[in-house]
């Protein structure tokens, strides 16, 4: 399980350092070619847009099923003395909530988009293209982070402090 998870880890990992990667070299090309040949790239800000979307999704897919997160722990010392278990468990639920949810709501905004069958005014992709791009790297977050919460038994910082000791600890 724990590789499974460190394999797709890394795969949401290379795909948003390559969008990032590809969408810098888009820009920096059409910018160049813009400015400097009075050519720019046809389509470049939609590419952009998906790349975007892309980068955000698998990004946040991969900082919150690793729990690498930034996190603000102003009452975090106090419900740890209190009520530990009862305050890991309510802040993991609480995110795997929110993040089924905002799924959901993609999930939802793909289908009228899908079932709208309108396109994009450039490159005229199917405009379920950006939602659905979306929604799979958060149905792949959302089933990673409930995986590595019941395998850790809330316990995440185990995962990081493993794959540190392995060497294999991924930096986004």
């Amino acid at each position: 399980m724990e590789r499974v998870f460190r394999i797709m880890e890394r795969v949401l990992a290379i795909c948003a350092g390559t969008a990032l990667f590809v969408m810098m070299i888009l820009t920096f090309v059409d910018v160049v070619g813009r400015y400097g040949f009075n050519k720019s790239i046809f389509g470049a800000s939609e590419m952009i847009e998906v790349l975007m979307v892309v980068v955000i999704f698998a990004g946040v897919a991969f900082v919150t099923a690793s729990d690498q997160h930034i996190k603000v722990d102003i009452f975090a010392s106090l419900a740890e003395k209190f009520a530990p278990n009862f305050q890991r468990w309510a802040v993991h639920l609480f995110s795997l909530t929110i993040y089924a949810g905002l799924t959901y709501e993609l999930g939802r905004h793909m289908f009228d988009s899908l079932s709208s069958g309108k396109r994009t005014a450039v490159l005229d992709l199917q405009q379920w293209v950006l939602p659905g791009a979306a929604v799979f790297f958060s149905v792949i977050g959302v089933l990673l982070f409930g995986a590595a919460i019941l395998a850790t038994r809330g316990r995440l910082d185990k995962l990081t402090h493993i794959a540190a000791q392995d060497g294999h600890g991924s930096d986004l």
